[in-house]
């Protein structure tokens, strides 16, 4: 690997030597700093990817050296040292923006696997900010996102009916972004600033087809009192969107059929007929091939709108846009005050392994979902995901880096909080109590706590 930057700050020179010795040794370009003023102004004299500083020194103190660091890069990564006994400023500083700490005294291995996590944590964080970037840039058309072979046919196929007044059948699963195409043609057509008008096929009623499609005069029907203008003629010039033309009803569908044939339309309680200029787009989410063979749709209809095709893949056939997906609804979400910049390499792949059923408009949804629950994070993980979008442990074993094997996170990780949850209500909430049952420092078990999401204050009972 390339060498990680590593500012020590400790006003105590053993530490100092310790740690630096500890990490040149094992390839990283670590250098000390004797207090708070020190680490800062090597930051600023050559920015480091991590700071390992001191809670407790003179002048400028641990938790101001980690304001200040944050301040000129929001990505640094801060791991505060400690002595026994004072974790709860340890604490005060992971809120403040710290990525972890340590207990002193620690050993080698301790201090490796911290900063191996938190460079792998600093390399997920960078690889977000890049996919926000490449979403801003590069990877989104017309309002949809993705740069997948797949996608990209897609948007050929787009670009392909911007000259065309022909009409066009979307076809694709539930959640793919039907509309969105259909927007994405209206809008690179020369009908752009004409209206754009959807059609909810399924939501009509028959005894309100008439109405809602071709509008009526007053005096129609009982309560027409004004005139009404129907869908079609409020799409004069624009674009018709008979969305889910598959659950339109056989009197819809007759209806439609004549007004595609002949361009023109009566209100209901009208005498004469009115011609208009629109463009047809269709969607649907089944096969209206084998509905017409069951005679579920009209065969002249779907010869009339069938005629020029456009099939949108299902999101598992697009499995390398789901990042760049992900980091497009973020940003939707959170808006200009961004908390979560994006998912671990763990999360990622878990949510690439899924199959996806609902497609894009699930992951929208999942994506919400983890920004409403968990609103303090700056770095989703895997177990933050819902249970059903974990894959098998062990397709996560080599990824995210040697922080802890995956296989033991996913198969025992429920069983490791019961474990705590329990122990912590024997101890009444004592957590050096409990970490003396469970043969680990109280730092060790702090952290512990806080991977598994555990509130010492909610164990108690």
């Amino acid at each position: 690997m390339s060498k990680a930057r590593v500012i020590v700050a400790d006003d105590e020179e053993s530490m100092r030597y310790f740690v630096t010795r500890t990490l040149g040794r094992h390839g990283y370009d670590a250098v000390a700093a004797g207090d708070g003023e020190d680490a800062v102004r090597q930051f600023d004299t050559l920015p480091a990817d991590v700071a390992v500083v001191d809670l407790k020194m003179p002048g400028l103190g641990g938790l101001a050296v980690l304001q200040e660091l944050r301040r000129r890069d929001p990505e640094v990564i801060v791991i505060v040292m400690t002595a026994f006994g004072t974790v709860e400023s340890a604490v005060q500083a992971m809120k403040g923006g710290a990525y972890d700490y340590i207990s002193k005294p620690f050993d080698e291995d301790e201090l490796l696997l911290i900063l191996e996590r938190a460079l792998a944590h600093r390399t997920a964080l960078r690889e977000n900010r890049d996919l926000r970037r490449m979403v801003d840039h590069r990877s989104s058309y017309a309002g949809l996102i993705g740069q997948s072979p797949a996608m990209k046919s897609v948007y050929q196929a787009i670009e392909a009916l911007q000259d065309s007044d022909a009409t066009v059948l979307i076809t694709g699963e539930s959640g793919t972004g039907k509309e969105l195409v259909a927007r994405a043609i209206h809008m690179g057509s020369r009908r752009r600033s004409n209206p754009f008008i959807p059609v909810p096929c399924a939501a009509l009623m028959d005894n309100l087809v008439d109405s809602e499609l071709f509008g009526h005069v007053p005096g129609a029907f009982t309560g027409a009192r004004q005139h009404k203008r129907g869908l079609i003629a409020r799409a004069q010039g624009g674009t018709l969107f008979l969305d889910e033309i598959a659950q339109a009803s056989m009197a819809m569908q007759t209806k439609l059929e004549r007004f595609l044939q002949e361009r023109e339309f009566t209100p209901v309680g009208g005498t004469e007929s009115t011609r208009v200029d629109v463009r047809i787009i269709a969607a649907t989410n089944q096969d209206l091939a084998s509905l017409v063979a069951s005679g579920q749709v009209r065969r002249e209809l779907f010869f009339r709108l069938n005629v020029i095709p456009v099939q949108l893949p299902p999101l598992r056939a697009r499995r390398e846009d789901i990042q760049v997906l992900c980091a497009w609804f973020l940003e939707q979400v959170q808006g200009g005050s961004a908390r979560i910049r994006g998912l671990s390499a763990r999360a990622m792949l878990a949510l690439s392994s899924y199959d996806w059923p609902g497609n894009v408009r699930e992951l929208q949804n999942v994506v919400e979902r983890l920004a409403a629950l968990n609103p303090e994070k700056e770095l989703l993980t895997v177990e933050d995901l819902p249970i059903e979008l974990r894959p098998d442990p062990s397709a996560l074993a080599s990824i995210d880096g040697p922080s802890v094997p995956a296989s033991y996170h996913e198969m025992i990780a429920a069983a490791e909080r019961d474990y705590f949850r329990d122990l912590l209500q024997h101890t009444a909430g004592n957590v050096t109590e409990a970490a003396k049952v469970a043969g680990m420092s109280r730092g060790h078990l702090y952290r512990k706590l806080k991977q598994l999401g555990i509130d010492t204050l909610d164990a108690r009972g």
